[in-house]
């Protein structure tokens, strides 16, 4: 379980860096649509925070505690998202006027909200990935199935959903890096080849021109970011 959440955090991290490494230069040499195409990729990074954990606080972290028969014992998880909700909001509130044409992309302003906000969250993911670890001291619980068996729920509904096959489950996948140590998180995310296959083509080349931005190509291999 501890193991597929750090993947997780891990391209939520590798997302970030992504829009950190290239805003400077979009902002100074990119055109009018590289611009709008780059808030658009880095906006959605911040929908994929929101919903990544409005799920842990609304489905999955609450039920941990009742399951080892002690109350609250996520609650140091959740109650850390709040430390960092309203600086993202601000980054993501900056993001959407850029889309919307009411601000100019600045790339150094892109920086300083990202610094405003990257340390915190950057902790939280570490100190989310103990607390999971931690779990193992509740032996009697088989944490890895039940784990499975909620995130799979969890991810049923959310892709029965097109908004979100079109624009956040596409991070998902430009952002998780698959040759990792040898390949040993080929299986991520854990979907069927052949669906796989049929999202790729079916959603995820709806918005292909924000994800040229990531650090992934389709298929979850590294690639050169254009903006770097």
């Amino acid at each position: 379980m501890a193991a597929e959440m750090s993947i997780v955090h891990n391209c939520l991290i590798r997302g970030i860096n992504s829009v950190y490494n290239q805003c400077i230069n979009v902002a100074t040499r990119g055109t009018d649509t590289d611009k709008v195409d780059f808030a658009n990729y880095a906006f959605q990074w911040t929908e994929w925070v929101h919903e990544h954990h409005s799920s842990e606080d609304n489905t999955l972290l609450p039920p941990m505690g009742e399951i080892a028969r002690v109350p609250g014992l996520m609650d140091v998880n959740t109650n850390e998202h709040a430390g960092f909700h309203d600086t993202i909001t601000e980054y993501s509130d900056y993001l959407k006027k850029v889309i919307q044409g009411k601000e100019e992309l600045l790339g150094e302003k892109v920086k300083s909200l990202i610094d405003s906000f990257m340390p915190e969250l950057h902790t939280h993911l570490g100190n989310e990935i103990e607390t999971l670890v931690n779990l193992e001291k509740y032996a009697k619980v088989d944490w890895d199935a039940w784990f499975k068996k909620k995130v799979g729920r969890m991810v049923k509904e959310s892709m029965g959903q097109y908004e979100y096959r079109i624009s956040i489950f596409p991070l998902s996948i430009v952002s998780h890096d698959k040759s990792f140590g040898d390949g040993v998180w080929q299986s991520f995310p854990p979907i069927p080849y052949m669906f796989a296959l049929a999202l790729r083509w079916m959603y995820m080349y709806k918005n292909q021109h924000w994800w040229r931005f990531a650090g992934c190509d389709f298929k979850g291999y590294p690639k050169e970011l254009p903006f770097a």
